[in-house]
């Protein structure tokens, strides 16, 4: 018995050493971003691994000035909570409908819905600046709301509709004897039971569409709609770059984002966790 009780400590052990290793090897890049990010560029080519000589909290509030990240920063905050929430939302009535409700072609509804999981963007990009070229939406926040929404809305309708199946219908169907609307059912029954699953999708969509690239690129001409992870290109010079101003913009853009999924990690893990069960 003590033997058994060993190997299982000894097993333990081992699994927390390789989950430290693994932890410790994907999160050293952010580490040493971070630490760059205080270092003049003198410093950083002659030690690049070792710790700054001098704290220097003004390369922040330089690369702030600089790069006008204020802008950047609210254009990023505006595209990335409509976007999320669009997605969201309008996910979490579809699951709801492919998991609660009867109509013809729902299944295959739901399977065409999920082909967005295999289509990665470079494929719908000239069709898509095509599109939103011809309806006036080129150059303007929505070009980046939309597209971030609907591409997000597959993944998110997948794990949604998962949730929604993990959750016994006795209460919805109590609800409906009692003359409640379908809207109604939804809005004050179902929405309060997936709302873990809600929660974890918004945080998951909010890392995705915050660092957003390439359509940012394609669809925003105009500096001032430009959103951070296009507004860090202005660092890199086309004959020198300041790489500590690139460190410490790196590192204003990253950490509101990482801070958010530490802060909510419990309940990314719990809504996947429920989802994976059924």
């Amino acid at each position: 018995m003590s033997s058994v009780t060993e190997r299982r400590s000894a097993g333990e052990w081992l699994q927390l050493a390789i989950g430290g290793a693994i932890v410790a090897v994907m999160f050293y890049p952010t580490v040493w971003m971070v630490l760059s990010s205080f270092k003049t560029n003198r410093e950083l080519f002659r030690d690049p691994f070792g710790m700054p000589s001098t704290w220097r909290w003004s390369n922040f509030a330089q690369a702030w000035e600089q790069g006008g990240l204020g802008g950047l920063y609210m254009n990023s905050l505006i595209v990335t909570t409509v976007a999320v929430s669009l997605s969201v939302f309008c996910a979490t009535a579809a699951a709801f409908a492919f998991s609660r409700l009867e109509f013809p072609g729902r299944r295959w509804v739901y399977r065409l819905l999920l082909i967005g999981l295999l289509l990665p963007p470079p494929v719908v990009a000239i069709p898509l600046f095509g599109l939103l070229r011809d309806i006036g939406l080129l150059n303007t926040l929505w070009a980046l709301i939309l597209p971030g929404a609907a591409w997000s809305l597959s993944l998110t309708v997948f794990v949604m509709t998962g949730y929604f199946r993990s959750i016994r219908p006795d209460m919805e169907e109590a609800a409906l004897l009692e003359g409640a609307s379908t809207w109604q059912i939804f809005r004050d029954i179902s929405v309060p039971l997936v709302w873990p699953s809600m929660l974890t999708m918004a945080i998951v969509n909010t890392i995705n569409i915050w660092n957003e690239l390439m359509f940012a690129l394609l669809f925003i001409t105009d500096d001032e709609k430009r959103t951070l992870p296009v507004g860090l290109i202005r660092f890199f010079g086309r004959y020198s770059t300041d790489y500590t101003m690139v460190f410490s913009a790196l590192t204003i853009t990253t950490l509101p984002i990482l801070a958010l999924y530490f802060l909510l990690q419990r309940h990314v893990i719990a809504g996947l966790s429920a989802t994976a069960m059924d």
